[in-house]
């Protein structure tokens, strides 16, 4: 098997993209890479991140990318995430990525990525990193998301099964408390 063989079997679990670390995992230089995209074989889509143009792409594809922006720890937050899960009628124009306070991001994102600093508690949903649901809900209310949305959310993940009901009441109080503000 080729280095670049190797690449796109790492790719195709990352939804198409690679990173120079990838590079160098399979032994291949990582200044090939930019030389590859010149050559039409990888499409350049952000600093130090790199696709295969004839690998699939789907409804995940963009939020692979605003992580691997984010990088190593991040994950999908807020509205990002009841949009993903379908919690609540909630259609957020950025993709919305949290990441430790002690994270620094120094590349140029998209517009519509929007970078959080906060704790993450991690879950994973369809294999990408997503901040819990309670957190979700609590950090989309506090960014300015609408409260019947958030209690809706709430209701949501309580029919599916995502939330306890000891969860629930708790983000009930909760959302309560922020409409008083």
């Amino acid at each position: 098997m080729t280095m670049v063989s190797e690449l796109r079997e790492i790719a195709m679990d990352k939804g198409g993209f690679i990173v120079p670390d990838d590079a160098t995992a399979v032994g291949m230089d990582p200044k090939e890479l930019p030389q590859m995209a010149y050559k039409g074989r990888l499409v350049h889509e952000l600093h130090g991140i790199y696709r295969f143009p004839d690998l699939p792409t789907d409804d995940t594809t963009e939020l692979r990318l605003a992580l691997l922006w984010a990088g190593q720890g991040a994950a999908l937050d807020g509205e990002t995430v009841l949009a993903m899960l379908d919690l609540c009628d909630v259609n957020p124009r950025v993709i919305h990525v949290v990441v430790s306070p002690g994270v620094r991001v120094r590349r140029q994102g998209r517009p519509v990525f929007r970078l959080h600093k906060g704790r993450v508690e991690v879950d994973y949903h369809r294999g990408l990193p997503v901040v819990s649901i309670p957190q979700a809900i609590r950090r989309a209310a506090e960014n300015g998301m609408r409260l019947d949305l958030a209690r809706q959310a709430v209701d949501t993940a309580v029919r599916k099964d995502l939330l306890v009901e000891s969860q629930a009441r708790k983000l009930r109080t909760e959302l309560q408390n922020m409409g008083r503000r």
